[in-house]
């Protein structure tokens, strides 16, 4: 028989919970559906969960095989639903994602909104969220209800808790050369893109129930991404949904040998997780490992170093070796003792001396890059002797200390120039 709903799942690297996603819909009252799993070159973990399930004949399973470098140059969910829609039967086009579950008369319920009333074109329900620990525990949730009949959806309404028609669909396709927008600006909202879209022809008639459940847990995209900045700050300690750890310098991810990890004094407290989309939109620089002590430009920056046997300490920036010009030009910056690495003479010897670091600012003074600065409420990090605005919430994402921001006065801060800000661009729905 053919299918009356097309379902699409778009899933990555979700053992833990895709499975529970296509249980829901095998539970599902109303049986004449197709399900497209859209993965998106998933771990083999995930992959495998997946095709326990593909003994059911309603089931087609599609892996993108995308390749890691191409993952940030679009909205990957808005790329697969895309790829979908061309591939299934279906007169009504519905979604979920591998961290969300349909109750079980979720498709019976809203096929009865569309049967009792012939001129809809997309329905939308109530949705219960439930914020998890990284073990499924649940740490807070909240209900998401309709809020009438929409003209506007866009922003208000979770693409997992819609159903339109494939009608609706095909004129969104014919009307702007595309059904949802994968421009990568979307990545927080693609679908409130696709809903403006859709309210061009058609507006959203709430089932004012609960009809599906969305799971937030600490790796999906929009926790990982929230308060992120748009750019990687320099010296950013970064890791994936791998294991692998990175620092972020001259706009490349070096990878971080864990062996070299403790040595250079990084520290698993410092480290950022982020989406793999942006982790990988920064290409791979050279390896952090035995070989950064055997050539200073390999070597990383933002690191404290002397040589053994002296007391005479140094900080690397532009893989250069920048004197501090005594305690208290230490104590100013708010280096820590314990960040000091240990090297020979001779291999400190083959730095080149940048501009030494004191203890008083002025209009001569070339500050430290990779810092911290604060003058009353506002946060800078400077680089390239520039204070770049960064608001709190990203300071916190980034698991930067505010106590050890440096305090700049009035007259201090007016000295430098004020670069681009690091700007975050997060909209929670």
């Amino acid at each position: 028989m053919k299918p009356v709903v097309s379902i699409i799942l778009t899933s990555y690297n979700k053992p833990n919970t895709v499975g529970k996603s296509i249980e829901s819909v095998l539970a599902q009252t109303f049986t004449h559906w197709e399900l497209f799993i859209m993965d998106d070159a998933s771990n083999e973990e995930t992959t495998t969960k997946i095709k326990s399930y593909l003994h059911d004949e309603r089931i087609h399973y599609y892996n993108s095989q995308i390749e890691n470098k191409n993952r940030y140059k679009t909205t990957r969910y808005a790329t697969l639903i895309n790829t979908a829609i061309p591939k299934t039967k279906g007169e009504y086009v519905t979604y979920l994602t591998d961290d969300t579950v349909y109750v079980p008369k979720r498709l019976e319920l809203m096929m009865q909104a569309f049967n009792h009333n012939s001129a809809i074109e997309a329905v939308y329900s109530g949705q219960k969220v439930i914020h998890v620990d990284k073990h499924l525990d649940v740490l807070t949730e909240r209900t998401r209800m309709t809020k009438g009949t929409l003209q506007e959806a866009a922003n208000i309404v979770d693409h997992c808790s819609v159903m339109h028609t494939r009608k609706i669909a095909d004129q969104v396709f014919q009307t702007f050369g595309s059904f949802w927008d994968d421009d990568p600006k979307y990545w927080h909202n693609a679908d409130a893109a696709f809903w403006s879209r859709v309210n061009t022809f058609t507006s959203f008639h709430p089932i004012d129930e609960i009809l599906d459940i969305s799971y937030k847990t600490p790796y999906s995209f929009q926790n990982l991404n929230a308060n992120l900045p748009e750019h990687l700050p320099e010296g950013t300690i970064v890791k994936g949904q791998s294991s692998n750890v990175y620092v972020i310098e001259e706009n490349r991810r070096r990878e971080i040998d864990r062996e070299w990890f403790t040595v250079l004094n990084y520290r698993n407290r410092d480290i950022v997780e982020i989406p793999d989309p942006i982790l990988f939109k920064y290409s791979l620089g050279p390896k952090i490992d035995e070989t950064v002590f055997s050539n200073p430009s390999l070597f990383p920056n933002g690191r404290l170093v002397k040589a053994k046997e002296s007391t005479t300490i140094y900080y690397i920036e532009n893989h250069q070796k920048r004197l501090i010009d005594g305690f208290k030009a230490f104590k100013k910056f708010k280096f820590q003792k314990k960040d000091i690495i240990p090297l020979t003479y001779e291999f400190l010897e083959g730095f080149e001396l940048g501009p030494p670091i004191n203890s008083s600012i002025t209009e001569h003074t070339i500050l430290p890059s990779q810092l911290l600065f604060k003058d009353f409420s506002s946060y800078y990090l400077s680089n390239q002797n520039q204070l770049h605005p960064i608001e709190k919430n990203s300071v916190k994402k980034l698991n930067l200390k505010e106590q050890q921001a440096i305090r700049l006065s009035k007259k201090e801060k007016k000295i430098f120039t004020e670069g681009d800000p690091f700007c975050w661009t997060y909209f929670q729905k």
